[in-house]
C-alpha cells in the first residue's frame, strides 16, 4: 500500500501550477513529475513518474510514465529500476542486492524521450528514544462519552522540532473488527499527518480493529519536511511549489523509522 503521507495534494499544487507567460510551468511545456520514496531497511517501492497538466485540464489525474529508465545510484553502483504491473507510472526494484540504510546517499537519474531528470537525497538517521504509556489500549464496543477518554501515548525524543509522522497497523491474521455507530475509519492501518512534536495520542479514533498493532514513527528528511511546511501560500504572494529534482519537478526524498507494540482489549 502506498503511503498517504505522499501528500499527493502537495504534487497537485506541482502538476497544475502554470499562470505567467514567464513560468516554466505553462502547459505546453510538459515536464517529468517525481515522486520517489526510500524507507530504511524496506524494498525500493515507491518511486512513480506522471508528466504535468494544463492548467485547463478537464481531469485532475496526471497521466502516469511507464516507460522510462529509472536507476538509483549508491556509492557509485547503479540500479536498474523496472516499471511496475499496470498503466500506475511506479517502480521497483526486483533485486535483493539494494539495501537502504540510514546516512546512505542516494542519486536517481531518469532517461526520458532523451531528457536526464535527476535528484539527491539523504536517509536519515531512525528515531531514537521511543517509549509507549501503556502496552494496552481497552476500547469497548459502542462507545460511551467516558470511555472516549481512554488513550495511551507514544513518545519520542525531538530536541529540535523535526518532522515525524506515525502509522498504526494491526497485524493480527484473524481481527475482530470493533463495533460502533461511528462512520468507518478505515482499514486496518491509519498514517497520521507529520508533526513536529515529541509525542503522538493513541486513542479509539486510531484503531477499527482488536488485537496486536504495530506503531511505526518515521522520521522525515529534510527536503520533504521543506515542501510540507511550504505548502500553504499567501494569496498575495505565490511562489512556485518547492523541488529538489532537477530538469523536472517533484521530489526524492528518504525516511527511517522504528518500531513498537501493543495490544487492543475490550
Amino acid at each position: 500500500m502506498k503511503r498517504v503521507i505522499k501528500l499527493s495534494f502537495l504534487l497537485m499544487i506541482i502538476l497544475l501550477w502554470g499562470c505567467t507567460e514567464d513560468s516554466p510551468f505553462i502547459p505546453d511545456n510538459k515536464l517529468v513529475v517525481v515522486q520517489a520514496y526510500l524507507y530504511a531497511d524496506e524494498p525500493v517501492s515507491d518511486i512513480r513518474l506522471t508528466t504535468t497538466l494544463p492548467i485547463d485540464a478537464d481531469t485532475g489525474k496526471a497521466p502516469p510514465i511507464n516507460n522510462a529508465d529509472v536507476t538509483l545510484i549508491k556509492d557509485g553502483q547503479r540500479f536498474l529500476l523496472s516499471a511496475s504491473p499496470g498503466d500506475s507510472g511506479y517502480y521497483h526494484y526486483e533485486g535483493s542486492d539494494l539495501t537502504v540504510n540510514a546516512d546512505d546517499i542516494f542519486n536517481i537519474e531518469v532517461n526520458y524521450e532523451d531528457e536526464i531528470i535527476s535528484a539527491e537525497t539523504t536517509v536519515p538517521e531512525a528515531p531514537v528514544g521511543m517509549a509507549l504509556s501503556d502496552t494496552i489500549l481497552s476500547v469497548p464496543d459502542y462507545y460511551r462519552p467516558i470511555e472516549m477518554t481512554k488513550e495511551i501515548t507514544l513518545s519520542w525524543s525531538n530536541e529540535n522540532e523535526q518532522l515525524y509522522y506515525v502509522v498504526i497497523e494491526n497485524i493480527d491474521e484473524n481481527p475482530e473488527e470493533i463495533l460502533t455507530f461511528m462512520p468507518s475509519r478505515g482499514g486496518k492501518k491509519m498514517i497520521s499527518l507529520p508533526t513536529n512534536r515529541d509525542y503522538y495520542t493513541i486513542n479509539f479514533r486510531s484503531v477499527s480493529y482488536r488485537g496486536k498493532h504495530r506503531v511505526k514513527l518515521y522520521r522525515i528528511n529534510q527536503e520533504y519536511a521543506d515542501l510540507y511546511l511550504s505548502r500553504q501560500q499567501d494569496s498575495r504572494d505565490l511562489n512556485e511549489p518547492l523541488t529538489n529534482i532537477q530538469n523536472g519537478l517533484g521530489i526524492f526524498s528518504a525516511f527511517n523509522s522504528d518500531s513498537l507494540f501493543f495490544t487492543v482489549t475490550r
